[in-house]
């Protein structure tokens, strides 16, 4: 439990440049799709192939986006409330000891001490109730308002650790009763299969098995969506990848959202070195949507980079310049002051004018 690869795979602070909003639900000790419906789906479990101790866990309404074993045998599940945003991450590990309490707290420990939760606030640990949790709120990244909220939880049983990590942008006190109504619902247990068969057993049936149908460029840009709000942006760079091939090929998204594909897309090639790339793909959206101002904006942070100021002046323009064709919703365009990409520049008088100007106009 002690795995600096588990540390470094939980910690991992979610979501830059958040573009979407998401709807708040009544807050109901009760699974999130229920309070959205009023149906009752029965909870998720999360086990191993060979049917051992695994995680009951209330995930009514949400969508599963990654559920494997991992190669060295840890238990991974990733899933996603897409009305609300709410995402919640599960890995189980056995270990050859007994798995106990005090080793979750040492493990949460670890995590309070890693730089992604010590830049956040609010930071509490909780070691005395029936599960232990770490909780903290990222309220600012690289400038970007973010009040992202992470709760981190343990639990402990024979000899299996399970983490559970749960998070939302755009976090308020009405989303609390959400987070708990989820963390009240998790239990290590024996397959329910397994208990069923011993008390009702009843005879096998034989299903047949369809192939699965390829995902959509819709299901593709969720995959990607759960990497990137995990700053695992070389991940995410493939699922984003073919979902723009499909859109190319036979467009499905509506405006809005290809825009946040190109736009997430174009930011992990920038986050994992690939400027070009980045370069490329923004150009290549602002061929179909010229007045996009994001798309100029990011353009402009691509060309900072580069280290091409003249580029930089002219896209940074032209962004503010369509500053009224931001998608409904948007809070506005982003302050480059506040930006590490135009750090370079601000020493330049001519840049630090420009950008100055720009965001003393844009309201």
């Amino acid at each position: 439990m002690t795995s600096q690869e588990r540390q470094a795979e939980t910690i991992k602070v979610l979501v830059l440049c958040v573009l979407s909003l998401w709807a708040f639900m009544s807050a109901e000790p009760i699974g999130l799709s229920q309070a959205a419906s009023g149906t009752d789906e029965p909870p998720t479990f999360v086990t191993w192939p060979e049917k051992g101790l695994g995680l009951s866990i209330d995930l009514a309404g949400f969508k599963k986006d990654i559920d494997q074993v991992k190669p060295d045998g840890r238990r991974y599940l990733t899933a996603l409330h897409h009305k609300t945003g709410l995402t919640v991450s599960v890995s189980l590990e056995k270990v050859p000891t007994q798995a106990t309490a005090p080793g979750c707290i040492e493990q949460l420990q670890l995590i309070q001490k890693d730089s992604s939760v010590t830049h956040g606030q609010d930071i509490a640990l909780n070691t005395t109730a029936a599960i232990p949790t770490l909780e903290y709120t990222l309220h600012k990244f690289r400038g970007v308002r973010l009040d992202q909220k992470h709760v981190h939880a343990c639990l402990a049983q024979d000899n299996v650790y399970a983490d559970i990590h749960l998070s939302k942008a755009h976090y308020t006190a009405a989303d609390a009763p959400r987070f708990q109504s989820i963390l009240k619902t998790i239990r290590l247990q024996p397959e329910p299969s397994t208990i069923i068969q011993a008390t009702q057993p009843t005879p096998p049936k034989i299903i047949p098995i369809q192939p699965p149908a390829p995902p959509t460029s819709r299901e593709l840009l969720e995959i990607g969506n759960v990497l990137y709000r995990q700053n695992k942006f070389a991940q995410a760079i493939p699922p984003y990848s073919k979902a723009f091939d499909l859109e190319t090929a036979e467009p499905q998204l509506d405006r809005a959202l290809w825009r946040v594909l190109i736009d997430h897309l174009g930011l992990s090639y920038r986050m994992t070195g690939r400027l070009k790339e980045a370069k490329a793909l923004f150009e290549q959206g602002l061929q179909a949507d010229p007045a996009y101002p994001i798309f100029h904006y990011n353009l402009a942070c691509t060309f900072a980079e580069m280290n091409e100021l003249d580029h930089t002046i002219q896209s940074l323009k032209t962004a503010f310049r369509h500053r009224k064709n931001l998608n409904p919703g948007d809070k506005g365009m982003p302050d480059p002051r506040q930006n590490v990409s135009f750090q370079r520049f601000m020493k330049n008088e001519t840049f630090r004018n420009l950008v100055n100007d720009l965001t003393a106009a844009k309201s």
